[in-house]
């Protein structure tokens, strides 16, 4: 398995890996990237503009993506609860998908712990992420990687409220 940077060319299939993420939160009924409010291909042609975006591959096929967002994030900032440690200097990781296909193989902990690996090798030490309380899994993943739960941040989204979580 091979973590790299995303390319233009890498666009089909991450599109299709989003595709099929907000495919499988609407049948778990979760509001979270419906309607229209989850990643587009202009969300991600700019994000991998940007150098943002990251993909895991596996023989050849790009199975998970996922944008590191540096930066203070607006709506991190105005969190009810606490970060563990505040600090300006952090990543957001958002947009974090796998194949649907390649769902509960473990995927989704080794992107990523594989996503932390790199960030902490960049001399990232903050990092955060988020996810609706009816996405379960994405949770699960999270913690079991070490990211521990600070609060909830809204989107200005219908359906907004999201647990937010910090890697310590």
């Amino acid at each position: 398995m091979i973590l790299r940077q995303a390319t233009e060319t890498d666009l089909p299939a991450i599109m299709a890996i989003l595709t099929s993420g907000i495919q499988s939160l609407k049948k778990q009924g979760s509001p979270q990237w419906q309607r229209g409010y989850g990643p587009t291909e202009e969300r991600m042609r700019k994000d991998i503009e940007q150098q943002w975006t990251y993909v895991l591959e596996t023989d050849q096929q790009v199975v998970a993506v996922a944008s590191l967002i540096p930066g203070i994030d607006p709506v991190y900032e105005a969190i009810d609860g606490n970060w563990h440690s505040p600090s300006a200097d952090y990543v957001s990781i958002h947009r974090f998908a796998v194949n649907a296909s390649e769902a509960n193989q473990g995927l989704g902990k080794i992107f990523l712990r594989r996503l932390i690996e790199h960030l902490l090798e960049s001399g990232k030490k903050d990092i955060r992420i988020d996810t609706h309380q009816m996405n379960i899994g994405m949770q699960k993943v999270a913690k079991s990687v070490g990211f521990q739960y600070c609060g909830t941040v809204t989107f200005p989204i219908p359906n907004g409220e999201r647990l937010a979580y910090q890697y310590r």
